[in-house]
């Protein structure tokens, strides 16, 4: 099975699955390196808080409300930039700034998009190719058949 199929990461010290990211705006060279938490209740692509989005040249375009876990309404900035997941170059329509501080965090739109599945042991998180957990699926439904 080719390596870049699979994307490993990390859990934080919080239990968290997180992943390294690249992230830039208009130029590349003004671009930096996040740890992302890979966030399944975030409906989105990619949050990040304002003070380290506006370094980057993300390039504001508007602003949006959102619905939160406890059902209150916040209005935050949009703004177009870039993500790099490993070997993956992504362009995001829609990088999510709240004005307040924030973790940076990759969502579902992130693994839908990118046709990814989080599978979460232990020790570790891996990113899999759609194709991959296809195959997973298949093998374990032969096995239940038999």
């Amino acid at each position: 099975m080719p390596s870049n199929r699979l994307r490993t990461g990390y859990l934080d010290k919080y239990g968290n699955p997180c992943r390294k990211i690249l992230i830039h705006g208009t130029l590349p060279a003004l671009g930096g390196e996040f740890e992302a938490v890979i966030d399944t209740g975030f409906t989105g692509f990619l949050m990040m808080p304002i003070l380290s989005a506006f370094p980057l040249g993300l390039i504001l375009y508007g602003s949006s409300d959102y619905t939160l876990a406890d059902g209150t309404t916040s209005t935050n900035l949009l703004a177009l930039g870039e993500v790099k997941v490993g070997d993956d170059d992504t362009p995001v329509s829609g990088v999510i700034v709240p004005g307040s501080d924030c973790d940076v965090l990759l969502g579902m739109d992130y693994l839908r998009l990118s046709k990814r599945s989080l599978v979460v042991s232990d020790k570790e998180i891996m990113l899999a190719d759609e194709e991959v957990v296809d195959q997973v699926i298949a093998a374990f439904q032969q096995k239940r058949k038999s």
